[in-house]
């Protein structure tokens, strides 16, 4: 072999060494990137609900150790309430860094997902499009039932007086609303009868409240009206506490499910550096560890396995859903609750 060709294959081995290097270099510093560091600790931040404080004080409770034996990593997750709708527009303002998110209406996180704060196709990423657990439209009455409220016709008696929440400014309060649209539909789906049903319905709900606890505060502490309209949830934790001794609890037959909904902020958990514990969180809510915190705390869980240990607590009723039944929240929405759709029309209060 020549000095010149020696020469030169030894460059190009010297050169394929090199890139070779590098690209190790490279492949190892882009696992290391990737890969969790489990030896910081990590803050969760939270957005939810009033009505869920109990719950998640729960499932943190067990989920913190859950997540430090999996991975040897201290967790604390930090809670921040309030209703639905104003939890979204918190974190689309920027004014509340959440990194996951449970609420009470999907729409409230469609809206998230608009400003680009979480990816297209979110509701798809877990089980029962991304609802763990649910609850129920239900009543609340006076302890005896004294008007003998036992069923959605039962509302439009001339002598009944509803306590009821406005659905266009607590997001929530629209599951009760579509429950009465829901019931006033017959087989046929006869659209002229629910409106016929829910403005007689309405006629007898002398005010509207601005959100649930001022809704629950004037039937319990004003004394006011005959029957609440809230959720199996909210009427059970009630039944439980301060109404034990003065109301009672009933589901009608044929009611709305309620699907409480959850996600993580993408763009918030990337740049917290969260986004496997907030996914994991979100998982652990189908856990049968977790649906078994969610049935002790009032929300019917998704695991049959789970669901048939509460036979008395949650009554085998007609649940009827916002997709399979009233045709999804994009359309209700734009019939119902836009400026002057149907439920302005309905309801003059």
């Amino acid at each position: 072999m020549n000095k010149k060709r020696f020469y030169g294959l030894l460059f190009l081995t010297a050169i394929i060494l090199v890139l070779s290097a590098c690209s190790s270099k490279s492949d190892n510093a882009e696992a290391e990137a990737t890969k969790s560091d489990y030896t910081k600790a990590v803050e969760l931040n939270h957005a939810t609900t009033d009505e869920a404080s109990s719950f998640f004080k729960a499932i943190d409770t067990s989920f913190i150790p859950y997540w430090s034996e999996k991975t040897k990593q201290t967790v604390t997750i930090k809670e921040s309430l309030g209703n639905s709708t104003k939890q979204s527009q918190a974190i689309m303002d920027g004014q509340l860094k959440a990194d996951v998110v449970s609420l009470g209406v999907g729409l409230d996180i469609d809206a998230i997902q608009t400003k680009g704060l979480i990816k297209e196709g979110w509701q798809q990423r877990l089980e029962n499009n991304s609802s763990p657990y649910t609850t129920a439209i239900a009543f609340v009455v006076r302890k005896g039932n004294p008007k003998e409220i036992k069923e959605w016709e039962d509302l439009v008696k001339p002598d009944i007086q509803i306590i009821a929440t406005n659905p266009k400014t607590y997001s929530d309060a629209r599951w009760s609303y579509l429950a009465a649209w829901a019931n006033g539909l017959n087989e046929n789906g006869d659209e002229e009868q629910a409106k016929t049903f829910v403005k007689t319905l309405y006629a007898n709900v002398p005010e509207l409240y601005a959100d649930v606890a001022a809704s629950k505060s004037a039937f319990l502490d004003n004394n006011k009206g005959d029957i609440w309209i809230t959720t199996e949830l909210e009427a059970l934790q009630l039944a439980s506490t301060t109404g034990k001794d003065t109301i009672e609890v009933i589901v009608p037959s044929i009611t709305l499910s309620v699907e409480p909904i959850v996600s993580v902020i993408d763009s918030n958990a990337t740049s917290d550096g969260t986004s496997e514990v907030a996914t994991a969180y979100l998982n652990f809510l189908y856990t049968e560890e977790a649906q078994t915190i969610a049935a002790k705390n009032y929300y019917r869980p998704r695991l049959a396995s789970v669901a048939e240990q509460f036979p008395e607590q949650f009554p085998d009723v007609t649940l009827l859903t916002v997709d399979d039944d009233l045709g999804g929240w994009d359309d209700l929405q734009k019939a119902h609750f836009v400026d002057g759709g149907i439920f302005d029309q309905l309801v003059k209060k």
